[in-house]
């Protein structure tokens, strides 16, 4: 009987998806959580032998919140390119299912910033732009776990991430930081 080990590569690629529940830190109104979508390619660097990688990627990210204004429904449209860079921790040994741990900053670009509201009657929609700044950073921390599957391994995380830079560019308020729970799956080739 012929056995044959197969070196594991340290570089995995993939995509990922999942669901946005995201709010504004010292929004005014009465902020409720938008619900939208994270999905993109990921790249996950492991160290042989090692219990820690890097798993890094580029996602489109919807962000912003719901609010009530005077009666008017208002949603922040934010809308992002977001690069992580999340040191990834193997709490378990190597197996057919690994948790992990992450941590680590996150940059974005925004391509979109609007409001979309409803007054009872009429429906509006308002570019933001120009009063929204262009790049954000924050920090993520999340938990996760790999299931190998084969050539594949599959992947599921939950991670909160927390803006640092006030994304409004009025300098009128306290500031408006981004507050995003993220419920995402991957397939890593």
């Amino acid at each position: 009987m012929a056995i044959t080990a197969q070196a594991q590569s340290p570089v995995d690629f993939g995509l990922k998806g999942g669901i946005n529940l995201a709010n504004l830190a010292n929004a005014d109104g009465d902020a409720d959580t938008r619900t939208g979508f994270h999905a993109g390619l990921v790249l996950d660097f492991s160290l042989p032998m090692m219990p820690i990688g890097i798993e890094s990627g580029i996602y489109y990210s919807q962000k912003g919140s719901e609010a009530t204004f005077g009666g008017v429904n208002a949603t922040s449209k934010l809308d992002y390119i977001e690069v992580p860079v999340m040191a990834k921790i193997n709490v378990g040994p190597p197996g057919p299912f690994t948790p992990h741990l992450l941590v680590g900053p996150y940059a974005a670009y925004n391509i979109n910033a609007e409001w979309e509201g409803t007054d009872g009657s009429s429906t509006f929609t308002e570019d933001r732009s120009d009063f929204t700044t262009d790049v954000d950073f924050g920090g993520i921390v999340g938990v996760g776990a790999d299931f190998n599957a084969g050539v594949t391994k599959l992947n599921v995380q939950a991670r909160y991430s927390r803006g640092f830079v006030d994304i409004n560019d009025n300098g009128n308020d306290d500031g408006v930081y981004h507050n995003v729970f993220t419920i995402a799956a991957g397939i890593m080739f």
